[in-house]
């Protein structure tokens, strides 16, 4: 893989949320791969581009504290989600300045859209 193709790191502890996010990863041919802490995404941040998905739900950390660690770049095209009834985590990750916040429902219902979104908007810079 060449050094501009981001990798899709989805932060979370679901299982099946894991799979079906490695499938849409490769569908994308996006190299994927979860982690469990922010000491893992920290490792991870410092490897390239990436494309962080935070599940709200599973993360250890505050939204702006996992912002602050991870490159400006890919805070310009992360995604947060959650559940919809947690506005508090949501309302968080959008003042941490994640590029998209959705409800779980909205991201799992359009995972491969998004990812592929987001990995043109990280390769054009915008």
């Amino acid at each position: 893989m060449p050094a501009t193709t981001p990798s899709v790191i989805l932060f979370s502890s679901d299982l099946m949320l894991i799979s079906s996010a490695g499938g849409a990863a490769a569908s994308a041919g996006l190299p994927f791969a979860s982690v469990a802490s922010v000491t893992q995404l920290s490792t991870r941040a410092q490897q390239g581009q990436m494309i962080l998905c935070l599940d709200l739900a599973a993360a250890e950390g505050s939204p702006d504290a996992i912002a602050k660690i991870i490159p400006a770049a890919a805070l310009r095209c992360a995604i947060a989600f959650g559940p919809h009834v947690h506005t508090a985590k949501l309302d968080a990750a959008r003042h941490a300045g994640f590029a998209r916040v959705l409800s779980r429902g909205q991201f799992v219902s359009k995972l491969r859209e998004e990812i592929s979104a987001a990995a043109e908007s990280l390769r054009s810079g915008s």
